[in-house]
């Protein structure tokens, strides 16, 4: 067997196969998006009344039913922060409830513009509604949502933007 046979990528990748053979290299796993648990590793929920709450991941039917629903994280901070962007979405949902003139065909929907000075703008759409967004009257219901609720809180919880002057 003459290794010189081989290009130089061929030879590293045999070389590199050798390695894995013996247990000198890991093998790599593709980049995955989305961890998910494994047995014995501490994770954190929101529970039925917002307060954080820390378990071993033991992949029963509880830690199955929370990571489908989205609420399993891997840090305390991570957990925290999904617990104030729900509580933000939740104020402009309601807002929007109370404050909502009659519903018509064309709605406003907060968006966020990082080439604007004000950064959270609106859009208008009569035919669609952006997945997940929720529908004002008027600007002038919108403008007023994004004062009771505050424009921080927006920007940092539904846009991940910590200021008005940071990106």
């Amino acid at each position: 067997m003459n290794i010189n046979n081989l290009t130089e990528t061929e030879q590293q990748d045999f070389y590199r196969l050798l390695k894995k053979m013996n247990g000198e290299e890991p093998d790599k796993k593709q980049d995955v998006k989305v961890k998910k648990p494994q047995y014995g590793d501490t994770v954190y929920y929101i529970n039925y009344i917002g307060r954080i709450r820390k378990r071993t991941w033991i992949n029963d039917e509880d830690d199955l039913d929370m990571w489908e629903l989205g609420n399993i994280f891997f840090t305390e901070e991570e957990a925290e922060f999904a617990r104030e962007k729900k509580k933000v979405e939740v104020e402009l949902e309601r807002y929007a409830k109370e404050h909502n003139g009659s519903v018509r065909s064309d709605s406003f929907y907060l968006s966020y513009n990082d080439s604007s000075d004000e950064k959270l703008d609106y859009e208008v759409w009569s035919v669609r509604r952006p997945l997940g967004a929720v529908p004002f009257t008027s600007k002038q219901v919108l403008d007023d949502a994004i004062e009771a609720v505050g424009r921080d809180m927006i920007l940092k919880y539904i846009f991940g933007v910590e200021s008005e002057g940071e990106e």
